[in-house]
């Protein structure tokens, strides 16, 4: 007879993958800023493998969180995943976004320092 896995590991690994995928990105970024305070390196364009393979890493990672914490709470396995990976886009791909306009501005040298208690 075939076990299943719980829907709690499956939430496990979920987060253990946006763990590794996120602090493999969070890397990649660093050392585009790096290049670029250090030679010059241009920090763009953010659409390489590496950076691309880490955010989808991080998406599916998160996907398959929410799928197993949604099971928990005895969600369809369908219904999990359909939610879960709407949720994980409606995030994902707007902070893409965040991500290379911070990156852009870093190049342009437009990039503001940001004071806690200034709004201007």
């Amino acid at each position: 007879m075939a076990t299943m896995i719980q829907s709690t590991t499956i939430a496990w690994i979920g987060g253990l993958l946006i763990i590794v995928f996120s602090a493999s990105f969070v890397r990649l970024i660093q050392l585009k800023i790096q290049g670029w305070n250090r030679h010059k390196i241009s920090p763009l364009p953010l659409e390489g493998f590496p950076t691309i393979g880490c955010w989808i890493g991080t998406l599916a990672g998160l996907t398959i969180m929410f799928t197993g914490v949604l099971e928990t709470f005895d969600f369809s396995q369908l219904n999990s995943f359909i939610a879960s990976l709407v949720l994980a886009l409606t995030t994902g791909l707007p902070m893409w976004g965040v991500v290379r306009t911070l990156l852009v501005e870093v190049e342009e040298g437009t990039l503001k320092e940001i004071l806690p208690g200034r709004f201007n």
